[in-house]
């Protein structure tokens, strides 16, 4: 029997030997998965390159709301749209031609009696046109909006422009033009007498040109 006892004992010390050499196998396989300085898991290891700066997302470039249409104005709803260049509040409501200047008005500037009285609307400006029953009539444009600012006025000056006093707070002469502009508070006004065939304009504004002036000064 101690043949068999020792076969048994070598066997058993050959299988420990085994199971200590896999012991000892798993415990620096997991040793080596702790160390730092290892490389990632199932990937290689990759040298930095220190010109390209410190690594992270690609840059991206922010874009801002999208486009809509119309435009928002102090005190407004977006999507209202005052028109090209209109800043601050939108241009108050234009007159009808009879709360610019009456018939009887207009018929003492152009000497004679009003036949008919022609509107119409531009982009800041409502033009009344007061016909006589010939090829006369009695031009009057009503400035709205930020046309009717003294900035506006003031750069639309033209060198040969005369300046006339008594009429509103600023008025003066285009001869080119033929017309009588005039300031006065927050209205400004245009006034002209002329005829489809037209004619050189005086040097200075005639008189009854003046008088209705004066009375749209007063109406606006």
């Amino acid at each position: 029997m101690a043949p068999v006892v020792r076969r048994r004992t070598k066997a058993m010390l050959a299988l420990a030997g085994l199971l200590l050499a896999a012991v000892v196998g798993l415990a620096w396989f997991l040793v080596g998965q702790d160390d730092p300085a290892a490389p990632n898991a199932g990937g290689a290891a990759t040298t930095a390159d220190p010109a390209a700066g410190p690594a992270g997302p690609d840059p991206t470039t922010a874009t801002g709301p999208a486009a809509t249409e119309g435009t928002s104005q102090p005190g407004g709803q977006p999507g209202e749209d005052a028109g090209p260049g209109a800043t601050g509040a939108p241009a108050p409501p234009a007159p009808a031609c009879q709360n610019v200047l009456s018939e009887a008005e207009a018929g003492a500037a152009l000497g004679a009696s009003v036949a008919r009285v022609e509107s119409r609307d531009g982009f800041l400006v409502r033009t009344c046109t007061f016909w006589t029953s010939g090829d006369r009539y009695l031009l009057v444009q009503v400035s709205l909006g930020v046309a009717a600012s003294r900035d506006q006025f003031e750069l639309s000056r033209l060198p040969g422009d005369r300046a006339v006093t008594g009429i509103g707070q600023a008025a003066r002469w285009t001869r080119d033009t033929g017309l009588l502009d005039v300031l006065d508070g927050a209205a400004r006004f245009q006034v002209g007498l002329f005829t489809p065939a037209g004619g050189p304009a005086a040097t200075e504004p005639p008189a009854r040109l003046e008088a209705a002036a004066r009375a749209v000064a007063a109406r606006l």
